[in-house]
């Protein structure tokens, strides 16, 4: 196998195949699973995406992070721009669709990452830790010093799933001008009400019809709405069949019948009749699962190759790394940059799950979150960063259950999430400081009696 491995491209298929099978078998998974828990799976993946950049940036190239949910945020608020007003792709003029505003959200990351990345690899420890606090509270604010473009506190709306073309569907010309004649063939219709089409929008559109719309009520019908029977009706619903309907059942995938009877007995297998088809929370967790592969595919090519030995020189002696020809203030921009990427992409997954971004998505307390997660799980594995991202969507699920046989208050409920996630930071830093699957990790080579890595 070591042979194997030495084959130029080798690690590649290697990887790309290990990522496959995992994404094929989750995804199956999430296929029979009911739409709760593919919710679940989408958040989970959303979560691994950002966590994977974390192990990068804190575990890789020792860096203190508090601010990656504003990276996030970067990724949410630029997918949801792009989806909204542009229609083509800039210069290329494809049609817009999710996955350009993915690749930009990406961009956007890169961008962030590099402003970020050159600040802080001159800082170090509470500096840096500052800097990216400063980033975690500032970047979503900043959402409502522009509500017009950012909508302020009310965040922007989505359009679930991504439809053709983008989220709006804009009217061409000016819409301060618009008027009934932009319409075709309205014109008739505008004359026929008063003889011009601007009267038909006149604040006396009302006085060109018989009756007065302000004082209408029910006594102006013929029909007693009190009285309203079924009798009133034509047809018997109680013998209503399937040869009542102008449908034709025979084109559906499981057909009716003729004469069923829709009444007594006719909706056993309304499931099978129904297409059912879209299930949003199963295509929430397509778009997770995709994305995450993609980005674990790219951070465990990083992470086992030369770029990863760089990141782990610089961390733990710079001065060595640049006797050794690295240059740290590099490694550490790259590391920022990689971290900002996959944070803005999960930030873009996030968008797409809630359907909406805005300030309250990408609080301080996202930023915290995830610090935690890689904390909980191992500071330098990326099956950590899976594991610290089932932590974070299972922990608050479990407390909920857990509040509702005990019946505690709804003030313990909201909070005992936190103080669980507190308790058990303290915990792990204090008996396991390589988290959960480091110290797995640790045990495994003990126990087999080989040198264990960093």
């Amino acid at each position: 196998m070591k042979n194997l491995m030495t084959f130029p491209g080798a690690r590649l298929v290697v990887h790309a195949l290990l990522v496959l099978v995992i994404w094929f078998a989750v995804t199956q998974f999430a296929n029979w699973s009911d739409p709760l828990m593919n919710y679940y799976i989408a958040l989970v993946a959303m979560y691994a995406i950002a966590l994977f950049g974390m192990v990068i940036l804190v575990g890789l190239s020792g860096q203190v992070s508090l601010g990656n949910g504003a990276l996030m945020a970067v990724g949410g608020y630029v997918f949801a721009l792009t989806s909204l007003h542009w229609k083509t792709v800039p210069l290329l003029g494809f049609e817009w669709n999710a996955v350009w505003s993915m690749i930009f959200a990406g961009l956007g990351g890169v961008i962030v990452g590099l402003l970020l990345g050159g600040v802080a690899a001159r800082l170090r420890g509470p500096y840096l830790a500052g800097l990216t606090l400063g980033v975690a509270v500032g970047f979503p604010a900043i959402a409502n010093r522009f509500p017009g473009v950012l909508g302020g506190d009310n965040g922007l709306i989505l359009t679930v799933p991504y439809p053709p073309g983008g989220y709006a569907d804009e009217i061409e010309g000016d819409s301060e001008e618009f008027s009934i004649d932009d319409l075709e063939g309205t014109e008739d219709v505008a004359d026929s009400v008063d003889g011009s089409s601007e009267a038909a929008f006149d604040e006396d559109f009302t006085d060109d019809f018989a009756g007065d719309f302000d004082e209408l009520t029910v006594d102006d019908f013929d029909q007693d709405f009190e009285e309203l029977t079924v009798d009133d009706f034509e047809g018997d619903f109680e013998e209503l069949t399937v040869d009542d309907f102008d449908q034709d059942f025979t084109e559906f995938e499981t057909p009716v019948d003729e004469g069923t009877d829709l009444v007594d007995g006719g909706f056993e297998g309304v499931a099978e009749l129904i297409d059912v088809g879209f299930v949003i929370e199963r295509w929430q967790a397509s778009v997770a699962l995709a994305a995450a592969a993609i980005v674990a595919f790219i951070a465990l090519n990083l992470v086992r190759g030369r770029q990863g030995r760089v990141w782990r020189a610089v961390r733990d002696d710079s001065v060595a790394a640049a006797v050794s020809g690295i240059f740290p203030a590099g490694a550490k921009v790259s590391a920022f940059v990689v971290s900002s990427v996959f944070a803005a992409i999960s930030g873009a997954v996030l968008a797409q799950i809630l359907a909406f971004v805005g300030p309250g998505a990408f609080g301080l307390g996202l930023s915290l979150f995830l610090l935690v997660g890689v904390v909980l799980g191992g500071r330098v594995s990326l099956v950590g960063a899976l594991l610290g991202a089932v932590l974070l969507v299972w922990l608050p699920e479990f407390v909920l259950q857990l509040a509702g046989e005990r019946g505690w208050s709804e003030q313990v409920t909201n909070n005992a999430p936190n103080l669980i996630y507190g308790l058990l930071v303290v915990l792990v830093v204090l008996l396991l400081p390589n988290g959960i699957m480091g110290s797995l990790y640790d045990l495994a080579r003990k126990i087999s009696g080989r040198a264990p890595k960093s």
